[in-house]
C-alpha cells in the first residue's frame, strides 16, 4: 500500500469523525425561559373513590399558555417547568383564532378534542422529572414524531394540568411571552385572562447542526496533509 492511499485512509477517517462527534443537537425551537416566581396553579384533585380529572373541588383550577411562532417549527419534545408535583399530566396543544379561543378543560380521562399532540394523558412514568436550582423542576414527555407549528397561525395555546393526590402543580412564570395567560377555576365557574407568562420550551432533539470541513490546520495537527494539497505519485 503505498503512501498517498494511506493518506486518503487516514483523511477519510478523520473527517468521518468530525462528522459523527457534529452531527446531531437538541435545538430550542421556541422557549418561554422559566422564572423563579411561581405563576399560576394547574392542578385537579384526584379523588381515590372517583379517581381521574372530575373537578370536584372549587380550587380546582387549570391554566393556559397563549403565544405564536415567529416562523414555521417542528419539534419532538415539550417542557414545562413549576412546582414540585405528583400524578399523571394533562397535555393540549391547538391552534386558536385568538387569545383564549379554544380553551377545553381536561376531560375525566385527560383527552382533549383539539389536541395537536398524538396523545393527551401522560403518566409519571412517561413524564421526566428534573430538580432545577431555587426549588423549581422541569417536567418534559417525548413525542413518537414530530409536530409542525406554523408562522402563520395566529394563537397556539399550550396546557398543563396534573391529576394530583398531593402535590398540585404551580406552572412558573416567564419573562417571555405576551404577558397573559388564561385559567379555569371551579369555584368561579369562568374563564379567566390573568397576567403573566407561564414558562415551557418546545425542543427539536433531531435537528442536525453544520458539519464543519475538515481545514488544513485540524487534518495537520492529526499529522495529516489536505487532500486538496497532495498529488498522487504518478506510474512509473
Amino acid at each position: 500500500m503505498n503512501a498517498w492511499t494511506l493518506r486518503w485512509r487516514a483523511w477519510v477517517i478523520a473527517v468521518a469523525g468530525l462528522a459523527a462527534s457534529q452531527s446531531w443537537a437538541a435545538v430550542d425551537v421556541y422557549n418561554q425561559a422559566p422564572s423563579a416566581a411561581l405563576a399560576d396553579t394547574s392542578a385537579v384533585f384526584n379523588n381515590p373513590s372517583d379517581p381521574g380529572f372530575n373537578w370536584a373541588i372549587d380550587s380546582d383550577m387549570e391554566a393556559w399558555a397563549y403565544f405564536q411562532v415567529p416562523a414555521d417549527v417542528q419539534f419532538n419534545r415539550i417542557s414545562w417547568y413549576g412546582s414540585d408535583a405528583d400524578g399523571s399530566f394533562a397535555v393540549d396543544l391547538f391552534p386558536a383564532t385568538c387569545f383564549s379561543c379554544g380553551a377545553n378543560w381536561a376531560q375525566t380521562s385527560g383527552g382533549f378534542a383539539t389536541n395537536l399532540l398524538p396523545t393527551s394523558l401522560y403518566g409519571p412514568q412517561q413524564v421526566h422529572k428534573t430538580a432545577l436550582a431555587g426549588g423549581l423542576f422541569e417536567y418534559d414527555i417525548d413525542l413518537p414524531s414530530k409536530v409542525t407549528l406554523s408562522g402563520s397561525q395566529p394563537t397556539y395555546g399550550l396546557t398543563v394540568v396534573n391529576n394530583y393526590t398531593a402535590k398540585p402543580f404551580s406552572w412558573a412564570g416567564s419573562g417571555q411571552g405576551s404577558g397573559f395567560h388564561l385559567h379555569y377555576i371551579v369555584g368561579q365557574a369562568m374563564f379567566l385572562k390573568a397576567p403573566g407568562n407561564l414558562a415551557f420550551t418546545l425542543t427539536d432533539t433531531t435537528a442536525v447542526s453544520p458539519v464543519p470541513e475538515a481545514d488544513g490546520m485540524q487534518l495537520s495537527l492529526l499529522g495529516l496533509t489536505p487532500i486538496w494539497g497532495a498529488r498522487r505519485p504518478r506510474g512509473r
